[in-house]
């Protein structure tokens, strides 16, 4: 008479803490897509890119997430020459140093723009950037995001683009 209750037991005891048999098997979990992160602290404010990775073929967008932080106590006031809060610059290494390839977003107006990060906000920009076939190919390249009227604060990331087979000579 023992073993059956002792087996009863067992048997109430796996279904009620939810024994991994009874429930089939696990769902496989998807790992989240690895997120390539600088951060880069100014006076009074942090300014941060994020990338959804770090090698890009032609073609292909790269989806720049653009964050900026007033760490500070009192608001920042930011006077731009344009009519885009924010810029992304990319250069190529040469012998003389980092040479500009291009600027995003390319149809910024030329316009003078007030604007102010009050303390603690924090301000999120979006911009997709092409590669284009006219990059350089094979190397190191140098993004750089920075915000309008805060040139002081500039967060840099290295990239590299490949051609695709089509667009290889």
């Amino acid at each position: 008479m023992r073993k059956p209750a002792i087996l009863l037991w067992l048997c109430v005891s796996m279904l009620g803490s939810g024994c991994g048999f009874l429930r089939g098997p696990a769902k496989p979990t998807v790992p989240a897509a690895p997120i390539e992160t600088n951060t880069v602290e100014g006076e009074d404010m942090s300014l941060t890119i994020k990338l959804p990775k770090r090698h890009f073929t032609t073609g292909e967008n790269i989806n720049i997430r653009i964050i900026a932080h007033n760490t500070g106590e009192k608001a920042i006031v930011f006077e731009s020459h344009t009519s885009s809060l924010y810029k992304v610059t990319i250069y190529r290494m040469t012998s003389a140093g980092w040479r500009w390839v291009n600027q995003y977003p390319q149809a910024a107006m030329k316009l003078r723009t007030t604007w102010k990060l009050q303390p603690g906000q924090t301000v999120r920009y979006n911009q997709v950037v092409p590669v284009g076939r006219d990059w350089p190919m094979g190397e190191p390249l140098r993004l750089v995001a920075e915000l309008a009227g805060a040139p002081e604060v500039k967060c840099p990331m290295i990239i590299s683009a490949t051609a695709k087979a089509r667009d290889k000579p």
